[in-house]
């Protein structure tokens, strides 16, 4: 006789069905193979399911608003080229940003690590000092009050390799990468690990959005479309819509750039902020919110 699963394990189920219905088969497939990997890919990707079990105590309840992730765990610290072109390390996802309680932020990064050890190779004492020193560190900082810029010339250690590394990475190798080269025009590679086909509808709703951008920006042939992907990345947003797109940049083939346009969805921090009486800005849409808390 097959074991019955529990009133709290269908709740754990529905919720993560509802959260992720409407969402492409196809990609929902992947994330769902990937939740089922280990506890930390599945905290990853059930965003919204750690903000229903966190403790309705004083910690969590009554603390300082700041502006906070959403989802701040050790795999979305990364590195990004900023507007002067400069590579830096911090921060590098916040589809789930919001004005909250600041221990919100920092529980979900200790979880991370203690969900996470076995995908850093650390043991138990290991994942310990590791939370203590993150810990120490965040409060270091709020006394100080204020935040500082970790780009290559500041950094030391893995952090700075990184940045060294990335800093002379070439366009065309990169782009060799992504794309195949024929003569003198690229297309993208489209292998079921980052990338997917897009449909005629979707390359068309793509392409007109682009040209209307395009249409706003002082080098509207830096975004002429030359291919379209459903891109395949991170976790908990696996299924939404999301493309990868070749344009042509400062030209063809070796200039050409690519866009990451992904859609954006209510922080799955919104219903407990609301629970709490905690107001938000009013945004024009999702994406505005993202955009703005990150800036």
């Amino acid at each position: 006789m097959s074991k019955q699963p529990s009133p709290r394990s269908s709740g754990i189920f529905d919720a993560i069905l509802s959260n992720n219905a409407n969402r492409d088969p196809e990609r929902l497939a992947m994330k769902y193979a990937k939740m089922a990997q280990s506890p930390f890919i599945f905290l990853r990707g059930a965003c919204h399911l750690f903000y229903d079990v966190l403790p309705d105590s004083p910690l969590f309840r009554d603390a300082p608003l700041a502006w906070c992730c959403g989802d701040l765990h050790f795999e979305n610290f990364g590195s990004y080229k900023g507007d002067n072109r400069l590579v830096y390390f911090d921060i590098n996802d916040y589809d789930e940003a919001a004005l909250a309680p600041f221990t919100w932020d920092i529980i979900r990064l200790l979880t991370s690590i203690q969900c996470g050890a076995d995908a850093l190779n650390a043991t138990h004492a290991e994942t310990l000092a590791v939370s203590q020193s993150c810990l120490n560190a965040y409060r270091n900082a709020l006394i100080i009050g204020k935040d500082f810029w970790v780009e290559r010339d500041t950094s030391v250690g893995l952090v700075n390799a990184l940045l060294t590394t990335l800093q002379g990475r070439e366009r065309a190798a990169f782009l060799d990468k992504r794309t195949i080269r024929k003569n003198h025009r690229r297309s993208l590679i489209l292998d079921g690990i980052k990338a997917l086909p897009a449909s005629d509808l979707q390359k068309k709703t793509v392409t007109d959005f682009m040209d209307r951008f395009a249409a706003t920006q002082p080098s509207p042939k830096f975004f002429e479309v030359l291919d379209i992907g459903r891109r395949i990345a991170g976790t908990g947003s696996l299924g939404l819509e999301r493309f990868v797109i070749l344009v042509e940049g400062k030209g063809s083939p070796d200039g050409n750039y690519l866009l990451d346009i992904k859609e954006a969805k209510p922080s799955a921090m919104a219903a407990h902020l609301v629970r709490l009486g905690i107001k938000q800005p009013t945004w024009s849409d999702e994406a505005s919110r993202v955009v703005s808390i990150q800036k």
